[in-house]
């Protein structure tokens, strides 16, 4: 079981903001200067989050003793959420809003929680993931999708509804951007040994997991997988945890993604609040906008690619 996997039903931790999650590996764990002054609903979202992270129905992973008549918390517990939220978020967030929090726990499994026992993290499930046979491919397969996605600009019919087509076309651009990037690691990832090594050697997220004597070799043979499975689950949104990927694990130095912040704040709105901002103003995006950010998108990507050609020609 991977970091996070816990959540995945219980509320849309996806819906929230870059500037909502940590830098660093491990179960999700909001910044506390984003939640102060988050909206309530996004509150919610990350303390409900912060806690599924870490504790499940003990009917999940916590053996049952029918003589003694209840669970046996071997993994430590049991856990109550009013104990246990109240401790992570007093001070950062009002107290009825960490009630609602916890009411909602306890009328979900009670008082009594287990903590969530992880197994190896960052599994990779080959049904999700992506394989890139030439070099080449995620450029080009970004500049298709741009094309793609401005053709849809050229659709006509009801104002209202090419309003909203516009903004599907600029989200639409910013994923063609991440899928660039995932299937730009995962290329060298799966083609490139010092890639590997670099990834393992220098990137947080690996660098400092335990390991026993005993699997090493078993984690030697599974060691793309395991790097796949990270890159899987990573929010390939959130820049910090992005850029050292190309950095440190392709060697080599990438455009600031900060042209792009504007652009991501205006996604999350489209996407999470139904086009409209935080304040409730309506999003406006037009033609001009997305041609812009295309741009932008492909001189970036182009950057990229051009650096990991020149690396690759010095390294032969």
């Amino acid at each position: 079981m991977g970091w996070n996997d816990h959540i995945d039903d219980h509320c849309e931790v996806s819906n929230l903001p870059p500037e909502a999650f940590s830098p660093f590996d491990g179960p999700f764990d909001p910044q506390d200067h984003w939640l102060r002054t988050a909206d309530k609903d996004e509150q919610l979202i990350a303390m409900r989050a912060w806690f599924l992270a870490r504790h499940c129905d003990p009917a999940n992973e916590t053996p049952y003793d029918g003589h003694e008549g209840g669970y046996v918390f071997i993994h430590g517990g049991p856990y109550d959420p009013a104990d246990v939220i109240p401790g992570r978020f007093d001070g950062i967030v009002d107290d009825d809003i960490i009630q609602e929090v916890v009411d909602e726990m306890h009328a979900e499994h009670g008082d009594q929680w287990a903590p969530v026992h992880y197994g190896p993290p960052d599994e990779y499930d080959d049904d999700y993931g992506v394989f890139v046979e030439e070099r080449n491919e995620p450029f080009r397969k970004l500049c298709d999708r741009l094309e793609q996605s401005l053709e849809v600009l050229n659709l006509e019919g009801d104002t209202l509804a090419r309003l909203l087509a516009q903004k599907f076309v600029f989200v639409s651009v910013i994923t063609a951007f991440e899928s660039f990037l995932w299937e730009t690691v995962v290329y060298w990832v799966d083609h490139n040994e010092a890639a590997v090594t670099n990834i393992v050697t220098r990137i947080e997220a690996f660098k400092n997991r335990p390991m026993k004597l005993g699997e090493i070799f078993q984690k030697y043979a599974s060691l793309k997988d395991d790097i796949k499975g990270h890159l899987q689950n990573l929010v390939w949104h959130n820049w910090r945890s992005v850029k050292p990927l190309f950095t440190l694990g392709l060697g080599i130095e990438i455009p600031s993604f900060e042209p792009f912040s504007a652009s991501l704040v205006k996604r999350h709105d489209i996407i999470h609040r139904s086009g409209f901002t935080k304040n409730g103003w309506p999003i406006t995006v037009d033609t001009m906008e997305i041609r812009a950010l295309c741009e932008q998108v492909r001189v970036f990507a182009f950057a990229v690619d051009e650096a990991l050609d020149k690396r690759n020609r010095e390294l032969k």
